[in-house]
């Protein structure tokens, strides 16, 4: 994902999705959202596409669970979505399709992430990647991926 067409196979080594699970917070304001947002990746059409596309970003998604409690990215990446949904309107308008098509792509992000973190966690895990708060590395449970 990020700036080219995306293939399932490439996801686990995807820079833009490293960052995006990584250590370092990237703010909503980042030039790095419209790099990551740019992309071209069939949403999985049966159930075989979700289990392929499931597995191979689990390893993005362990890096997500144990680093956003920290870093606030899958909140800073809803904030994102939700400002360019103010702006779809005038986009159609526009024929603005590029920033529609990004719209769409954070949205597929934000779902195919949660839907991961709701089938995996806790109530009380969940909420702590809805909640920043600043902590330290290993401070928290990391079972949260079996």
């Amino acid at each position: 994902m990020g700036s080219n067409s995306s293939r399932i196979g490439d996801l686990p080594k995807n820079e833009y999705l490293k960052k995006l699970s990584g250590t370092e917070s990237v703010s909503e304001n980042d030039p790095f959202w419209n790099q990551l947002l740019s992309f071209s990746f069939p949403a999985p059409t049966s159930s075989t596409e979700l289990k392929l596309l499931e597995e191979a970003t689990i390893s993005v998604c362990r890096s997500l669970v144990e680093n956003n409690p920290r870093t606030g990215n899958l909140g800073a990446l809803i904030k994102v979505f939700l400002s360019r949904t103010k702006e779809l309107k005038l986009s159609a308008e526009c024929q603005n399709h590029i920033f529609i098509w990004q719209t769409h792509n954070a949205l597929f992000i934000i779902c195919c992430l949660l839907k991961v973190f709701i089938c995996e966690m806790s109530e009380e895990e969940l909420q702590l990647h809805f909640t920043y708060e600043e902590k330290s590395p290993g401070s928290y449970s990391k079972s949260c991926l079996r």
